[in-house]
């Protein structure tokens, strides 16, 4: 026994090995249209550990043994391919560069939370993108730079899940219940079972009790109440035997979501950035102003893909002016983030169905005006 008060859990004891590294194969091939070039395909291989998910510490295992949760999760292994080019074009005045990659997941990693912890779940999946970026100086005062990017990501066939948000997925058989107050996740019943005990003739009060204890894995009041008879077979009262460990898909919890094709979360199809920026040269003194315009498309939250986890793609724009004397090493520097003072909502995760699935969302930084004085020695 812990200070705290826990009782000590068995050891989990795991172990991960993987051959890893990474070859890169590069070629500067002489252009008649370019300055420099540089050609690169990189092969590397790659993984990050498993872990074990964190304990449901002092809950009664009658009550929450209708939720069977994966004690530990798998390690995640990549294999990515990558091919690309660098170039300087116009006497310097233009870079381009351009990226094409391919990363093969299996056992890709991703969490959300189920009956109050942080659940770590494993799923192969794939993604594929371009990247592309410029920089062009036309004079020594004046630059563009841009960034785009594409992202193609999908869950493997036959990869599935339970959605808190769905559990019955559409199946008008089963039905969501929410049992006794101390459990942090509801269950699923047949609706059959269900209507049977709230048209039966034993009231209300009773029929409440019952409908909730379709949730566990016991069959006796006893394991719920001891003020009541260990003794008493539950389901006497209505002529079934129930076990949804056995007889309810996943132990209760619901039915797998098909995740198949599949977007994974935060991952937009597409990113844009654009910048310019224009500097006087005053002397010992650099004035120069500057913005960034960045956009990118709707993503998901959640790799469920539904409605609900839908983000809306945003936008973004801030401004600067900066002020430098580089022999003295002094920087005045003033700036605007967030110009339009939009909240757009830029991630969120869903809480354990104790909360009410309540959602937690994180919005984009309001506008902020700032200034900054550096000195440098």
């Amino acid at each position: 026994m812990s200070v705290a008060g826990y009782y000590a859990l068995p050891d989990i004891k795991q172990k991960w090995e993987a051959v890893t590294g990474r070859l890169v194969l590069d070629w500067t091939p002489d252009l008649s249209f370019t300055d420099d070039t540089l050609i690169y395909a990189s092969l590397s291989r790659g993984y990050k550990g498993g872990g074990t998910n964190p304990p449901r510490l002092d809950l009664n295992p009658a009550v929450v043994q209708y939720q069977p949760l994966a004690s530990t999760f798998e390690p995640e292994y990549v294999n990515a391919f990558e091919i690309g080019t660098k170039n300087t074009l116009l006497d310097g005045k233009l870079r381009l560069n351009g990226t094409a990659f391919y990363y093969d997941y299996k056992d890709y990693q991703v969490s959300q939370i189920v009956d109050r912890i942080s659940l770590n779940e494993n799923f192969d999946a794939r993604i594929w993108g371009l990247e592309f970026e410029t920089i062009y100086k036309p004079t020594p005062n004046f630059q563009i730079d841009a960034n785009f990017g594409y992202l193609k990501t999908r869950v493997a066939d036959g990869e599935g899940s339970i959605d808190v948000m769905n559990r019955t997925q559409g199946n008008e058989d089963w039905i969501t219940l929410r049992p006794w107050i101390q459990v942090p996740s509801n269950c699923i019943a047949p609706k059959n079972l269900a209507e049977q005990i709230l048209n039966s003739p034993f009231g209300p009060d009773l029929a409440v009790f019952s409908l909730s204890a379709l949730c566990a894995g016991s069959s006796r009041f006893g394991t719920f109440n001891p003020a009541l008879s260990s003794s008493l077979p539950f389901w006497q009262f209505y002529g079934f035997t129930y076990d949804p460990l056995t007889q309810a898909p996943n132990g209760g919890r619901g039915f797998d979501a098909d995740l198949s094709g599949n977007e994974l979360p935060n991952s937009p199809n597409w990113t844009a950035n654009i910048g310019a920026q224009y500097t006087w040269f005053l002397g010992d003194w650099d004035l120069t102003v500057r913005g960034d315009y960045y956009r990118q498309a709707e993503s998901y939250f959640r790799v469920y893909n539904t409605e609900y986890d839908r983000l809306r793609g945003w936008d973004n724009l801030n401004l600067s002016v900066k002020l430098e004397d580089t022999r003295r090493g002094l920087t005045v520097q003033a700036y605007v983030k967030n110009v339009f003072d939009d909240a757009p909502i830029v991630d969120a995760f869903t809480n354990s169905d104790d909360t009410g699935l309540t959602t937690n969302v994180f919005t984009l930084d309001p506008r902020l005006f700032a200034v900054r004085l550096t000195k440098s020695f």
